[in-house]
């Protein structure tokens, strides 16, 4: 089972969150259980050229994102922190549940009419997520779905992208 193999740090990073940290899942048999999850779950959407490309989140997400573009042969690309990527950079800023972020992609990165399924390691307020739906669809592309190993929706995260009409799916929830 996926959930046996990631480790819960209280009051990281700040006093109040519960942090889920995947890295031991990464160094154990729960790695293959999470990349066959995700790999099983959106194969659906890659049939038939469904999808035209791959997101992977900064930066634990690029993790499981690389896995799944590998084995689907679609390109991948990055959704990354503030200031990490070079050329013309499309940003949004969003809300954390304890603080302010903001993430970059390339502007050349996503085509218009593009069909991205975006990939993250976990979902808590869905910040992250939706910044990142909201580049896509700024510079033209629809996300079809996304997908991550953790959902936490009781802060809501999940909802919130379902609400777009968007297709959620995660592998365990907490």
């Amino acid at each position: 089972m996926i959930k046996d193999y990631i480790k819960s740090y209280e009051d990281f990073p700040v006093k109040g969150v519960s942090f889920k940290d995947i890295s031991s899942l990464c160094n154990s048999d729960g790695f293959k259980l999470a990349n066959d999850f995700l790999y099983e779950t959106l194969l659906q959407y890659t049939s038939e050229k469904f999808t035209d490309k791959v997101i992977g989140i900064d930066a634990r997400g690029f993790i499981f994102a690389s896995v799944f573009a590998s084995k689907t042969s679609l390109p991948l690309v990055l959704a990354r922190k503030k200031e990490k990527l070079p050329g013309e950079i499309e940003s949004e800023t969003y809300n954390l549940e304890y603080g302010l972020a903001t993430i970059d992609m390339k502007k050349d990165s996503i085509k218009p009419k593009d069909r991205v399924i975006i990939i993250d390691d976990l979902c808590a307020t869905g910040g992250t997520i939706l910044a990142t739906c909201d580049i896509v669809r700024r510079l033209g592309g629809k996300v079809i779905a996304v997908a991550t190993i953790i959902d936490l929706p009781k802060i809501g995260g999940s909802d919130k992208i379902r609400e777009r009409n968007i297709p959620f799916h995660s592998a365990v929830t907490y």
